[in-house]
């Protein structure tokens, strides 16, 4: 595994904005972690190609007339912006099942690999919270007519006045940092390569499947008469290429599922 000295992950922290470093800091993997053959680009090949498939097989409904084309970019657009969430969701599933059906020899090493994609997760969705939270009480002061007993009218409004100014100023921080975190979890799935390299593309398959369900169950665009056989289709293709990843990782690596990977040094 190639491995990065202090001067050089520095450097390239260096070359980023302070909100693109924080998302490096927090979003990317140990550069040990990561196989050199292997790098990032396959997983995010494997994660984009997946999500374009899923979005291209339907721009036959597009030159027929069936769908409008608004329709179809809304609802791929709404797919790139969901899609941590339900990257997060498939990763929780993915990752504990993965922990209770591993042999109990190897578990506690696992297990205390976590550290990493806990890290990632709660820097992701940690800044979505807070800016949340200033957001709704703001509005429950505004609207809800909160008040507290003893506090001076001019000083709740000059409170209201600060937290509304740390509300600008932390909303626009958090696009800044979405900008870097957002492709981050696409390609890094939340660093849980750090537990094991085939952890990623096992997530990219449960989050397929999701999205073909949600599809077939709950659609996001009233797709008219469409065939089940396009949103499974584009599921299937995107399980292909993650097993296809998989194989490359036991032949070129010897990595298995089954196996404990080296450490990260």
């Amino acid at each position: 595994m190639t491995e990065l000295t202090g001067d050089e992950r520095g450097s390239r922290l260096r070359g980023l904005d302070k909100d693109g470093a924080l998302a490096h800091r927090w979003m990317a993997p140990l550069p040990e972690t990561v196989l050199p053959a292997m790098g990032t680009l396959l997983p995010s090949l494997r994660f984009w190609v997946g999500l374009a498939i899923m979005a291209m097989i339907k721009v036959p409904l597009v030159f027929h007339g069936r769908v409008r084309v608004p329709a179809w970019a809304a609802d791929a657009g709404l797919r790139v912006l969901l899609a941590p969430a339900a990257l997060a969701v498939s990763a929780l599933v993915v990752v504990t099942v993965y922990l209770i059906a591993v042999r109990h020899q190897i578990r506690g090493e696992l297990l205390s690999r976590l550290w990493g994609p806990l890290t990632a997760f709660t820097a992701f969705f940690g800044h979505l919270l807070v800016v949340a939270a200033l957001w709704l009480g703001l509005a429950v002061s505004l609207f809800g007519g909160f008040q507290v007993d003893g506090i001076p009218q001019a000083v709740g409004t000059t409170l209201f006045i600060a937290v509304l100014i740390l509300a600008i100023y932390a909303t626009a921080r958090l696009l800044g940092f979405m900008m870097h975190a957002i492709p981050a979890v696409h390609r890094y799935m939340f660093r849980t390569m750090e537990i094991h390299p085939a952890l990623p593309a096992l997530i990219t398959v449960g989050y397929v499947w999701e999205m073909a369900v949600q599809d077939l169950l709950f659609p996001v665009t009233q797709w008219p008469d469409v065939p089940s056989a396009l949103p499974l289709g584009g599921a299937t293709t995107a399980t292909l290429l993650a097993v296809w990843e998989i194989h490359r990782l036991r032949t070129r690596h010897g990595v298995r599922l089954g196996v404990l990977p080296p450490p990260p040094r």
